[in-house]
């Protein structure tokens, strides 16, 4: 008899079984480090925080890098990762430093709306200021017309916020013979006070020295504790916010609200061009008393005769 036919076996492609053990061994790694596809780049070794606030009072150099260290101090503290601190005297100086997190100036945010606002900082109570024009040559605003004007200069879109949030698009760009840009407000303000360099200043109401207030400019933020560079680990970047609102280092930042963009996105409202226009409405029909829009004459009620004569004639008697 035949025996039956057996197809040989083929063996299995080595290639199958190194596919399958690199397949194990990437599913391995994940598992241990426990990241997944589309997640946030691993966690930095070392974070930077930078400052860059003009228009805060610290008083000296020594003073802002003191406060912006110990803020990174209790940072790292809370989220355990070594936190260096940085300052800078100007913004593109920040952008190009490395920086993780930073505290800007409020014009500086309302004009990189795109950051992630992680605190509000707080002085006099509140997470904004009010704002006036000051002057040395007293309070009338004609009496300014071709002197110059002291601000601080924030690159930030100064021209904007000077005529459009300060000045509210209603004053000619040449009303000031020239305006005086200064490193931050103590120099702005000293600019007019002391130096005479400038004869008016846009400053937080309190910052004035000796100064008089011409008039009211309305509100502006107080500096934002801000993402700088995206991608971070959202678990690192809630542990800093947590950490900032917590941090009570007192000093010209007394404290840190929670995140609110409101104010910067309406400070970026304010520094477009506004035109205003008068408001037309259709009246309603109204009924009226005539007597309470015509004049009565007061001789309306007097007596009197008519200047014709007046004839009697008897009339015949009845004919028969």
């Amino acid at each position: 008899m035949s025996k039956p036919l057996h197809s040989p076996r083929r063996p299995r492609p080595r290639t199958l079984i190194a596919t399958g053990a690199i397949v194990a061994a990437v599913a391995t790694t994940a598992f241990v480090t426990g990241t997944r596809p589309g997640q946030s780049q691993p966690t930095s070794a070392k974070l930077v925080v930078g400052l860059f606030a003009p228009s805060v009072e610290f008083g000296t150099s020594q003073a802002k890098l003191a406060y912006v260290q110990g803020l990174a101090k209790a940072i790292e503290s809370q989220v355990g990762i070594k936190t260096e601190a940085q300052s800078f005297a100007s913004l593109d100086a920040l952008r190009k430093g490395g920086v993780d997190f930073a505290i800007v100036d409020g014009q500086c945010v309302a004009s990189n709306l795109g950051w992630k606002v992680l605190a509000n900082a707080q002085i006099g109570g509140g997470t904004t200021r009010p704002w006036a024009l000051y002057a040395s040559t007293g309070a009338d605003m004609q009496a300014l017309r071709g002197k110059k004007l002291a601000f601080v200069a924030t690159g930030c879109g100064d021209n904007a916020f000077i005529d459009h949030a300060m000045l509210e698009s209603e004053v000619d760009a040449g009303f000031f013979a020239a305006r005086v840009g200064k490193p931050d407000l103590t120099a702005a303000v000293a600019e007019v006070a002391s130096y005479k360099g400038a004869q008016a200043v846009f400053a937080p109401a309190g910052s004035q020295k000796n100064l008089t207030k011409v008039f009211d400019t309305g509100a502006v933020p107080n500096p934002g504790f801000v993402v700088v560079r995206s991608g971070q680990p959202e678990s690192v970047v809630d542990k800093v916010g947590a950490a900032v609102v917590g941090y009570g280092g007192g000093g010209a930042i007394s404290g840190w609200a929670g995140a609110s963009k409101q104010p910067f996105q309406a400070l970026a409202g304010r520094m477009g061009r506004s035109s205003k226009r008068g408001v037309f409405a259709i009246p309603e029909p109204v009924r009226f008393d005539g007597r309470d829009v015509l004049v009565v004459p007061p001789s309306l009620d007097e007596p009197a005769t008519t200047g014709v004569l007046q004839h009697f004639v008897t009339p015949p008697d009845r004919m028969e």
